[in-house]
C-alpha cells in the first residue's frame, strides 16, 4: 500500500508542470478565441509543439478558415532570412563580414561594412525615401540599387544605429552578386527546400489572384479587405517579402537556433548584442535582440507578423494575423504575462 501511494504521489508531483503549462496553453487560445483574433499562432517549449491553431478567416467573403498553414506576408519579419543567409555565405568563405560594401557594389559612401549593414549601422535610408521609387519597377534587389544610390546617408557609417529597410535592400544585393541568383531563388534553394519549408514564399501580393487560396487576404484597421491587384503590398526582396506559415517559421527557427544552418563562432556572431539599445532592444546580424528574447517582427497595412525565441524559458511564440487593427506588440506582451 505505502509503494502505491509513494507512486501515485510522484507521478503527481510528475504532471504538475504538464498541467499547469496545460492550463497556461489553454489561457492563451480562450483569450484568442475571446478577442476574435484573425490569424494563426504557434507556440513551442523544448519539448515540441504546445499550440499550433488558426483563427478568424483568411477569406472573409469566402469562409476560408485560417490554419497553422495558411500563408500571411511577413513583411520586415522576412529579414531574418537575409541576416542568416550573409552568416551562411560567410561561414562557406564567400564574404567576411570586415568585406566593404564597395568590394561588391559601386556608387556608395566608402568604408560602409558588411557588418555595419548587418547591425542597421551603416547609415544607409529607407528605399521608399527615393525620389519616384515604385515598386513596379523592380523584380530583384540589384533593380532597387538605383533608388538606394540617389539617397544620403542619414548619418557617417558606424556613428549611430537605426533600424532600415535600406540595409537589407544593399545585403540582398550582395547575395545577389555572390551567387549569381535572385535574392527569392538564393533563399529557395538555400533555406526553403532544405528545410521543407512547404508554404513559404517570395510571391508578390500583386501576383497573387483569387484562386490562391494558401494566401490570407489583409484586412486593414477599417476591415476593408485589401485586394489582390494592391501595388503597395510587400515587395519579394530582403527587405520583407517572404510569406509563410506558423508551422513553417518554427521549422526554420528550430533549424537556425540548434545549428543546423549556421553553427559555431557564426552562430554566435549573428545571435550577439553588437550595438548600443535601439528602442530597448539591440541588434544581432539583422535578428534583433533583447532581455527576454532573440527574433523579428513585421508590420503592414492588412497584416502583422512576431517571431520571438525566448532563450531563459526555452520557448518560441509565433504569432501572425491578417487584421491591420490588431496590436501584436500589446498581445504578445499578455501571451508572455500567460505563459511566463
Amino acid at each position: 500500500m505505502k509503494k502505491i501511494t509513494l507512486s501515485f504521489i510522484v507521478l503527481l508531483i510528475g504532471t504538475m508542470p504538464l498541467y499547469g503549462q496545460s492550463k497556461n496553453i489553454a489561457s492563451v487560445d480562450q483569450l484568442l478565441i475571446k478577442m476574435s483574433f484573425s490569424g494563426a499562432v504557434l507556440i513551442a517549449d523544448s519539448s515540441g509543439i504546445l499550440l499550433s491553431k488558426g483563427y478568424g478567416y483568411a477569406d472573409r467573403a469566402n469562409k476560408i478558415k485560417n490554419t497553422p498553414a495558411t500563408r500571411f506576408s511577413m513583411s520586415s519579419a522576412s529579414k531574418v532570412f537575409t541576416g542568416t543567409a550573409i552568416t551562411y555565405l560567410a561561414q562557406q568563405g564567400k564574404l567576411k563580414f570586415t568585406d566593404t560594401l564597395g568590394q561588391y557594389i559601386k556608387g556608395f559612401p566608402s568604408g560602409i561594412t558588411i557588418h555595419q549593414m548587418l547591425t542597421h549601422s551603416a547609415g544607409l535610408d529607407d528605399f521608399f525615401n527615393a525620389k519616384d521609387f515604385s515598386y513596379n519597377k523592380v523584380r530583384n534587389c540589384i533593380d532597387m540599387l538605383t533608388f538606394m544610390r540617389s539617397l544620403p546617408s542619414v548619418y557617417p557609417p558606424g556613428d549611430s544605429c537605426i533600424y532600415s529597410t535600406g540595409d537589407c535592400i544593399v545585403l540582398g544585393a550582395i547575395i545577389e552578386k555572390i551567387t549569381g541568383m535572385s535574392f527569392q531563388n538564393y533563399i529557395k534553394t538555400t533555406f526553403i527546400d532544405p528545410l521543407g519549408l512547404t508554404n513559404t514564399s517570395f510571391t508578390p501580393y500583386w501576383a497573387l489572384d483569387d484562386t490562391q487560396r494558401k494566401y490570407a487576404i489583409g484586412y486593414r484597421k477599417n476591415d476593408e479587405a485589401i485586394p489582390y491587384n494592391y501595388d503597395n503590398g510587400s515587395i519579394p526582396l530582403s527587405a520583407g517579402g517572404a510569406w509563410s506559415s506558423v508551422e513553417d517559421i518554427y521549422k526554420f527557427d528550430k533549424a537556425v537556433f540548434s545549428g543546423k544552418v549556421v553553427h559555431g563562432k557564426y552562430l554566435s556572431q549573428m545571435m550577439t548584442k553588437h550595438t548600443s539599445a535601439w528602442e530597448g532592444s539591440h541588434f544581432g546580424y539583422i535578428w534583433i535582440i533583447n532581455d527576454k528574447s532573440i527574433g523579428h517582427s513585421g508590420d503592414s497595412s492588412g497584416w502583422h507578423a512576431m517571431n520571438n525565441y525566448y532563450p531563459r524559458q526555452g520557448y518560441t511564440i509565433i504569432l501572425l494575423t491578417n487584421s491591420g487593427g490588431v496590436d501584436l506588440y500589446e498581445l504578445g506582451g499578455r501571451v508572455e504575462a500567460l505563459l511566463f
